[in-house]
């Protein structure tokens, strides 16, 4: 008897999340996606549901084995319906395949037809006559009053489904004592000593090597899945743990905001001056929880001994558009992936927003970190492992003791003629060697020749031009250590 495997994925994810700057929408728009890939998808599938032919239910993907054919074209009929009714503003994509023996042949027949469906629109059901007043936040027309407070349906649903405590828990642990007050809806509250936050964006490498190696086998795949989805959340219990002792905000607001926390993805908002602190240890732990118990014996089957993950920190004011602040953490993760090496190792890529400006990062790269010959002050990624790091790259120890090194008292005059010589470097690079050589002049021990050379020696990229760290050790120099107002603690 055939069996159907069918797949659903939601559109846009982010954009939906990220549709406006209130955090009370955005972790409730990501409760909602939750919701609909688990607990609706369920409800649809009615009283045939088995939990043993679930594949995938995370991250905006779902992934379930129908034995049915005529039980599978209802749920196709019935749940895109479903989903716009529960979260108006998304959509998602549907596809099925007959299940064949070989489950990774079916996999990938799955994605592709998922893929060609991505392609064709969804008409909104969030339009509205002329005429009708409009959310300030969104634009779309207001259906619903609370307090009287108007709403639009999406933002509406978004707040009905904002569950705090349970996203901060899955996130934080379970160990962790949670009140309502500590948790910040207001994310000016998020910020300390400075207006800097960061979004994070993380995910694992290399699981399309995974899925080819293990699919052929339908238990190893769910397996996988299961696995690493605890993977990610055990990691990221530990790096907020990590962060936690070291900073006095226990009682007060806890500055970092879970946003997606499933599968091979971690997406937060957090204090500026914390980011790279807590997304190391995040990569660290998840190196180390996958390549124990039953993800390790999945992954030996594919000739792997653990897994690896990158991350894009972008560090923006709080008043900055979040979605364009995910945007480029996305884009700054997939940067990290790009290095050729034998395989991708865990490394990071951050940028300071400093202008309002909205491109890609490529496009940042070329009118803020070019000079006029040709050398970059995009030095990165920063790469987790000592001895791992291709030549002539940093670790993330090294950015953070470069800092470290910055901040000491007797440095000081390192650090202000480090910023000329950067400003030069744009304008006359001539000049700027001749206001390097007078700082050296000045600078003769070793300690302070090594600092020196460690933010201006440069990594070789062609034979004419050169990628220098200068830049990128003095931004994080400023998010860890700019006073602009009292902390928030």
């Amino acid at each position: 008897m055939a069996k159907y495997l069918y797949g659903a994925s939601v559109q846009g994810i982010q954009q939906f999340i990220f549709q406006t700057n209130e955090l009370k929408d955005i972790v409730g728009a990501s409760e909602l996606v939750e919701f609909i890939c688990t607990k609706l998808f369920k409800e649809v599938v009615g009283n045939g549901w088995k939990e043993a032919n679930q594949v995938i239910s995370a991250a905006g993907n779902v992934k379930y084995i129908f034995e049915d054919r005529t039980e599978c074209e209802e749920v196709v009929r019935n749940f895109p319906r479903q989903v716009m009714t529960n979260a108006p503003g998304m959509t998602i994509s549907q596809a099925v395949v007959e299940l064949e023996d070989n489950f990774i042949k079916s996999i990938n027949e799955l994605e592709g037809k998922l893929r060609s469906q991505r392609n064709k629109p969804c008409k909104s059901i969030t339009a509205g006559r002329l005429g009708i007043k409009r959310s300030p936040q969104t634009g779309f027309p207001i259906t619903d009053m609370e307090k009287g407070v108007g709403y639009d349906s999406s933002t509406y649903a978004k707040r009905k489904h904002n569950r705090v405590i349970k996203l901060c828990q899955k996130s934080f642990g379970d160990d962790v004592d949670l009140k309502l007050s500590s948790i910040p809806f207001d994310v000016e509250k998020i910020t300390g000593k400075n207006d800097w936050i960061a979004i994070i964006h993380a995910d694992g490498n290399g699981l399309g090597k995974v899925v080819q190696k293990i699919g052929h086998h339908i238990e190893d795949f769910k397996q996988f899945s299961k696995e690493l989805n605890k993977a990610t959340i055990a990691a990221a219990n530990d790096a907020f743990k990590k962060i936690k002792p070291e900073n006095g905000w226990e009682k007060d607001i806890i500055p970092i905001r879970p946003i997606v926390l499933g599968g091979d993805d971690m997406t937060v908002i957090i204090r500026g001056e914390l980011a790279i602190e807590y997304v190391t240890e995040f990569m660290k732990r998840f190196e180390q929880y996958s390549s124990v118990g039953d993800l390790s014996r999945i992954l030996t089957k594919a000739g792997m001994k653990r897994l690896t993950a990158c991350a894009g920190v972008a560090f923006i004011k709080s008043s900055y558009p979040f979605y364009y602040g995910y945007a480029l953490a996305e884009q700054l993760c997939k940067y990290a992936k790009k290095k050729e090496t034998a395989t991708v190792i865990s490394s990071l890529m951050f940028h300071k927003v400093q202008d309002s400006f909205v491109k890609s990062y490529e496009d940042i790269e070329q009118r803020e970190l070019k000079t006029s010959n040709g050398n970059s002050f995009c030095f990165g990624p920063y790469y987790l492992n000592e001895g791992e790091e291709p030549n002539g790259y940093y670790t993330i120890e090294k950015l953070t003791s470069l800092c470290k090194k910055l901040d000491e008292e007797k440095n000081e005059g390192i650090k202000t003629g480090i910023r000329q010589w950067l400003t030069l470097m744009h304008d006359d690079e001539g000049k700027a060697y001749q206001r390097l050589k007078r700082l050296k002049t000045l600078n003769e021990d070793k300690d302070s020749t090594s600092i020196i050379d460690a933010l201006t020696e440069g990594r070789e990229i062609t034979k004419q031009e050169k990628a220098f760290s200068a830049y990128d050790v003095l931004t994080y120099h400023t998010i860890l250590n700019q006073q602009t107002k009292e902390e928030t603690r």
